[in-house]
Order: structure tokens, then C-alpha cells, then sequence
């Protein structure tokens, strides 16, 4: 049987030509197939760090391909009230109404972010965290280094979910675990 990270990248374009970030996950009407595709910046990583980037990206996709899931697990964070001030802190650092603490700094203001709370939430912020959980000081992603498991603000029952969600998302069957195919074609760059 496969895992979670299986069933996400099922029938999942992974492209490597990537120049405006880090990676980008789209889907629908926003994918230039129609389908499902992941796009990683092959400047910024590679080997190992390409792969676990991948599996980052593939959270975004949990809403789609397991929306049952997604929505217990997002209907957990919206009635934890841990989880949710800390939601909200994020939001106000994103969109420079306060300083980010670990650097004093309000964000650039060509970076601030202007979605409503609720869509930003929806869209960004909660697959993150999703993704920070399972991928927590992972040393191959810079984008989880400040992420600890142990600290993250979140009730224990939004935790207990989520520590579930984390093992069988990295429960390997050496069978069905081949590399997800890897396409050479130009990503859009937003």
C-alpha cells in the first residue's frame, strides 16, 4: 500500500526550471497542463534537498487529492485558539503591521501581503504549516530551519493530528517509492 506522499503525487508533473523562488505548486486553472504540477528551483536545490522540496510541495496538494483530511485537519486549526493567535501574528508580519521577531524588520513593501486574512489563511498559510510540521529543522530546506516541532503554538489536539498526518506521510514503501518524473519545460515566472 502507499503512503500519504504517494497518493498526493499521483499523476503530478514535477518541473525543475524554476527562477522566481523556491518552488510553487500549481493546480487547475492556474497549472499550464490543466493538471497538477510542482515546479523547483533546480539553482536552489538539488539531490536530496530537490526531492524533500518536492514532498514540501506535495502538502499543497493534500486539499485536493484528500479534502476529507484537509478539512478535519483545518477544521481542527480554525477551533484551536493556540493555533489560530499564532495565525494571526503571522498575518500581521506578513502584511508589515508588525515586524518579523527574528529580524526586527517589517516586510519589503513589494513583498507585503494583500489577501484577506480568511484567503491567505486558506491558500498559503495553512498548508505551511502543514508542511513546517512534517518538515520541521529539516538542514536540506532553509525554508524549515527555524521551524521546531516541539515549540510550534498549537493545541494537542491539532498536534496529535498532525503527528499522524507526519508519519504516514513519511512511512516509505520501498516498493512504491520511485522519484517523482521530472519534466525539463519552461515554468511560468510570476
Amino acid at each position: 500500500m502507499s503512503n500519504l506522499f504517494d497518493q498526493l503525487m499521483e499523476g503530478v508533473e514535477v518541473r525543475t526550471d524554476y527562477t522566481d523562488g523556491h518552488s510553487e505548486t500549481l493546480t487547475g486553472e492556474d497549472s499550464p497542463t490543466g493538471q497538477p504540477v510542482i515546479f523547483i528551483n533546480s539553482d536552489r536545490y538539488t539531490g536530496r534537498a530537490h526531492d524533500k522540496m518536492v514532498k514540501a510541495e506535495a502538502l499543497h496538494l493534500l486539499k485536493y487529492k484528500k479534502p476529507e483530511l484537509h478539512a478535519k485537519l483545518y477544521g481542527m486549526a480554525l477551533r484551536d485558539p493556540e493555533y489560530m493567535a499564532w495565525a494571526r501574528r503571522s498575518y500581521d508580519i506578513a502584511t508589515g503591521a508588525a515586524p518579523d521577531p527574528e529580524t526586527g524588520k517589517k516586510v519589503d513593501p513589494a513583498r507585503k501581503e494583500d489577501r484577506p486574512f480568511n484567503k491567505w489563511h486558506e491558500v498559503s498559510r495553512f498548508d505551511q504549516v502543514i508542511g513546517g510540521y512534517i518538515l520541521a529543522q529539516d538542514p536540506d530546506l532553509p525554508t524549515m530551519r527555524n521551524w521546531s516541532r516541539p515549540d510550534l503554538p498549537i493545541g494537542p489536539e491539532l498536534r496529535g493530528e498532525l503527528e499522524k498526518l507526519r508519519q504516514e506521510f513519511n512511512n516509505r514503501s520501498p516498493s512504491l517509492s520511485q522519484p517523482p518524473k521530472v519534466a525539463q519545460k519552461r515554468a511560468p515566472n510570476k
